[in-house]
C-alpha cells in the first residue's frame, strides 16, 4: 500500500514538472503554449485590433490638415466681385476660389478636391453650395460650378465666369429679397418687365400674365426653350391658345386683365408641369393650412405646392390667403421653386 502511494506521488510530481517546464519554455499565446488567458487578451488584442484604423485615421487627418493649410494661404483681400446669371459656369483651377455672397449654385464637376473653407468639408460633384460660404479648389484640382438662380461672387485666384447680362430693372436691385428669383425667371424667358427698365415687383399679376407664364413654363419644360411670343392683335392670345390646347386652362374668364387670386394662380401654375414634379418634401397634414380646408376650391393643388416646398404660407402658421391677389415678386419666387428643386423650402404643418 505504501509502495502504491509513493508511485502515485511520483507520477504527480513528474506531470507537474512537465507542465512547469512547458510553461517556462513557451510564451503564452504562441504555438508552443496555445493557452490564452483573459489578461493576455485584455493587454494585447485591443492594440492589434485598433492599430490599423487609428493609423488610417491619423493619415487622413494629416492629409486634411495639409489641404486646409494650403487653402488657408489664399487670402480674400483684393477679391473681385461679379454677378453670375442663371446657367453661368464658374471654372476654377488649383488655389483659386470664391465666396458665394448670395444666390444658389452647385458643383457640377471636379478633378481633385473642392473644399468648403467655412466648415472644412469636401464638396462632391452634384452637391449644392451654401450662400455665405467660401470655396476653394485645392492642389492639383480643376472644378466647374453651375450657377442656378443668379449669384453674386467674390472671386480670388484664377477664376473664369461665363455669364449673361443681368436684368436692368431699376426696381429690381441686389438688395431686394426677390432679386435672384427675378433674374432666374427673366433669364429663362418666363417673365418680362412692364418696360425695359421697370419690372413692377409690387404690382398684382393679371389673369392674362398668369396664363402666359404657365404656357411658357410648360413649353420650357417640354421643349427646353421658350418660343412663344405675343400675338400682334391681342398680346396674350397666343399664350391662351397654347394653354387651352395643352390642358393648362380649362375655363373661360370674363376679364383677362383682372388681377388673379392666389387660389386661381396656383390652379393654373400647377397644370403647367406634370404632377410627378411635385414630389413631397414636407409634412403638411390635411386641413392644416388655416384658411384652406380640403373642401375649398383648388385645395388639392394648394396642398401639393405646400408639400413640395413651393409654397410655405405668409406666416408661421402657413396662412395662404387664397382670395388675395399675388405680387409679381412672389410669382418669380414660385416659378424658380417649381423648376429648381434645390430652391424649395421646408415647412411642417400639423
Amino acid at each position: 500500500m505504501i509502495k502504491k502511494c509513493l508511485i502515485s506521488i511520483s507520477l504527480i510530481l513528474i506531470i507537474l514538472c512537465g507542465m512547469m517546464t512547458a510553461a517556462a519554455s513557451g510564451t503564452a499565446g504562441t504555438a508552443s503554449d496555445p493557452l490564452i488567458s483573459k489578461s493576455y487578451i485584455d493587454s494585447t488584442y485591443p492594440g492589434l485590433v485598433l492599430s490599423e484604423p487609428l493609423n488610417t485615421l491619423a493619415e487622413a487627418m494629416t492629409v486634411l490638415k495639409y489641404k486646409l493649410s494650403q487653402a488657408g494661404q489664399s487670402k480674400a483681400n483684393g477679391a473681385s466681385y461679379t454677378l453670375a446669371m442663371p446657367d453661368s459656369t464658374v471654372s476654377l483651377s488649383a488655389g483659386s476660389g470664391f465666396s458665394l455672397i448670395f444666390g444658389s449654385a452647385r458643383l457640377s464637376s471636379c478633378t481633385g478636391t473642392f473644399i468648403d473653407l467655412s466648415d472644412g468639408s469636401e464638396i462632391s460633384a452634384g452637391q449644392s453650395l451654401i450662400a455665405g460660404h467660401r470655396y476653394i479648389a485645392a492642389e492639383n484640382t480643376s472644378a466647374s460650378v453651375s450657377v442656378i438662380t443668379g449669384a453674386k461672387l467674390a472671386l480670388f485666384g484664377s477664376v473664369n465666369v461665363s455669364t449673361g447680362s443681368a436684368p436692368t430693372f431699376t426696381d429690381v436691385t441686389e438688395d431686394k429679397w426677390f432679386y435672384t428669383y427675378v433674374c432666374y425667371a427673366v433669364q429663362k424667358g418666363l417673365v418680362n418687365g412692364r418696360s425695359a427698365t421697370i419690372y413692377a415687383p409690387d404690382a398684382n399679376l393679371s389673369i392674362a400674365e398668369a396664363i402666359k407664364l404657365a404656357a411658357c413654363m410648360n413649353q420650357l419644360y417640354t421643349d427646353g426653350k421658350v418660343s412663344l411670343t405675343n400675338d400682334p392683335t391681342l398680346w396674350y392670345k397666343s399664350y391662351l391658345d397654347y394653354a387651352v390646347n395643352n390642358g393648362i386652362v380649362t375655363k373661360t374668364y370674363g376679364n383677362y386683365d383682372a388681377a388673379i387670386t392666389r387660389s386661381e394662380f396656383v390652379a393654373i401654375f400647377y397644370a403647367a408641369l406634370p404632377s410627378s414634379e411635385y414630389m413631397q418634401k414636407n409634412t403638411v397634414m390635411d386641413n392644416s393650412i388655416p384658411d384652406v380646408k380640403l373642401t375649398a376650391d383648388n385645395a388639392a393643388q394648394i396642398y401639393s405646392f405646400y408639400r413640395a416646398g413651393i409654397l410655405i404660407g405668409s406666416d408661421s402658421k402657413g396662412t395662404f390667403y387664397p382670395a388675395n391677389n399675388i405680387k409679381r415678386s412672389e410669382v418669380s419666387t414660385i416659378v424658380t421653386r417649381m423648376f429648381e428643386k434645390d430652391s424649395r423650402v421646408s415647412i411642417a404643418l400639423y
